[in-house]
């Protein structure tokens, strides 16, 4: 029974599932979190620049009214270096720029000169207009150029002159977003914690359905081997949780069951030994009688009653040592057993099993094996002899004559040493065949319903079982035994 593919998905689950997702969402949280507070980080540093950069040009209304032509003039070209040197120091590119978005300085080497116009400034027209238009320091939306990288700007007023606090052109601090590099490596560290932390899951669950499936597979070899009437091996499951609870259960059930089955076998003997003792005298006066009755027809007469008599003693006599073998059943002692040479004579017995009056005798063919078993050769015997009579007797009731009616085959099948009692005859009706091997259960007139119990606990003391087989007028009862290396 296995019990692991089950368990272990409801634990991962239980465990692994709302794990994963919970670290999944807070992953997600965490790096949304940290790209806005990193990207309102820049924004502010960038403002701040942008505002420092604008304290730097004191005449806002002179750059506002120069032109391509005016580059070379010695006050242009002073602004120019102090808005560069702020550039070298803080990293950022620092643009002038007019309400049209035209460039009045550009710190970039390679950027845009005098005059020219700054695309890219259009798409903050929004930031752009706010800070000419109410004086606001405000800061872009990140933004990504043609080579993928992301930038940011931040924007600041440039005052038309030192008395004239009015706004006339606004100067943006550009940078790269260099937060992306470490929100990338975030990234990657939150994929890696979140394959770590699920591998630690499913360790955990896999270790977890170890730990409980272990304690399952022994409490269903412990219900197994009840089931098959051993009550003497105590149920080995120590834990103290639900299971150990159960284990304790299960074995006070298997002390009792062992009490009950003691007390049985004791109730069993002592009938068996208190019939058995008036049947000896019964049947030791039937035989005197029987002796003394006189020659003639009258006392022909008169011993057939006896005989009757007779008979139906010994049929008690056999139903008591039926009832002493199942009360005191002893364990198997197990050796080395010539499975070919117990057939043969078992073969030999069986046909006694068949009517007396009947036309031809049953034989009892044996197929050549060379196999051994590990057994009881006792037990075995008996077993198998029982099932070898059932076969005779079943055959002469079908009226089936001659050899091979009965049957007595082995052979070897994967780990398992098969022995075979197949006869032809009726077949058992399968509302029946669920019911042989239950004790007292008979379909004779004059059946203890004991036989195939036996048979049954024999097989299962050595670890085996039996099966039975029953269409078209055949009928095969084997007898399934666990082969030894």
């Amino acid at each position: 029974m296995r019990f692991r593919a089950p368990i272990l998905v409801k634990l991962l689950a239980a465990l692994v599932v709302p794990v994963v997702v919970l670290f999944a969402l807070f992953a997600v949280v965490a790096f949304e979190v940290s790209r806005r507070d990193l990207d309102d980080e820049l924004g502010r540093r960038l403002e701040a620049i942008a505002s420092s950069a604008s304290t730097q040009i004191r005449d806002g209304q002179y750059l506002a009214a120069l032109g391509p032509r005016d580059v070379t003039e010695p006050l242009y070209q002073a602004v120019v270096a102090r808005i560069t040197t702020l550039a070298q120091k803080t990293g950022a590119r620092l643009i002038v720029l007019d309400g049209k978005f035209d460039v009045r300085i550009d710190t970039d080497p390679n950027g845009l000169n005098l005059g020219g116009h700054y695309f890219h400034a259009e798409l903050d027209r929004a930031e752009v207009h706010r800070v000419l238009d109410k004086g606001d320091v405000v800061s872009s939306v990140t933004f990504q150029d043609n080579g993928g990288t992301w930038y940011k700007t931040g924007y600041a007023p440039i005052a038309a002159g030192p008395n004239d606090p009015k706004p006339v052109l606004a100067i943006a601090a550009q940078a790269p977003a260099s937060y992306f590099d470490r929100l990338s490596d975030l990234r990657g560290r939150l994929v890696r914690w979140g394959a770590g932390l699920a591998l630690v899951s499913v360790i955990a669950a896999v270790l977890a359905t170890l730990l409980i499936t272990r304690n399952v597979r022994r409490l269903a070899a412990a219900a197994e081997r009840i089931g098959g009437g051993d009550l003497h091996e105590p149920i080995a499951v120590r834990s103290r949780d639900e299971l150990g609870t159960l284990a304790g259960a299960m074995d006070r059930m298997r002390v009792q069951l062992a009490e009950r089955d003691a007390k049985m076998q004791q109730m069993l003997a002592g009938i068996a030994h208190e019939v058995r003792n008036p049947l000896a005298g019964m049947t030791l006066f039937a035989g005197l009688l029987r002796d003394e009755l006189p020659e003639g027809p009258k006392g022909d007469e008169q011993r057939g009653h006896v005989s009757r008599i007779q008979r139906e003693l010994g049929y008690l006599e056999r139903v008591v040592n039926e009832f002493l073998d199942y009360a005191r059943r002893p364990k198997p002692e197990l050796a080395e057993v010539d499975v070919g040479e117990l057939l043969d004579e078992i073969a030999q017995l069986a046909p006694s099993a068949a009517p007396a009056d009947l036309a031809e005798p049953i034989e009892v063919a044996v197929t050549p094996t060379r196999e051994r078993a590990f057994a009881d050769r006792g037990q075995l015997r008996r077993a198998v002899l029982n099932l070898a009579r059932n076969a005779v007797q079943a055959a002469a009731a079908a009226d089936h004559h001659g050899t091979g009616a009965v049957t007595l085959s082995a052979n070897r099948v994967g780990d398992e040493l098969r022995i075979s009692v197949w006869n032809r005859g009726a077949e058992i009706a399968p509302e029946t065949s669920g019911k042989l091997f239950e004790p007292f259960f008979t379909t004779r007139e004059q059946g203890t319903g004991l036989g195939l119990a036996f048979v049954r606990d024999i097989a299962r003391d050595h670890g085996g079982r039996v099966e039975v087989d029953s269409k078209d007028g055949e009928t095969t009862f084997i007898v399934i035994l666990p082969t030894v290396s």
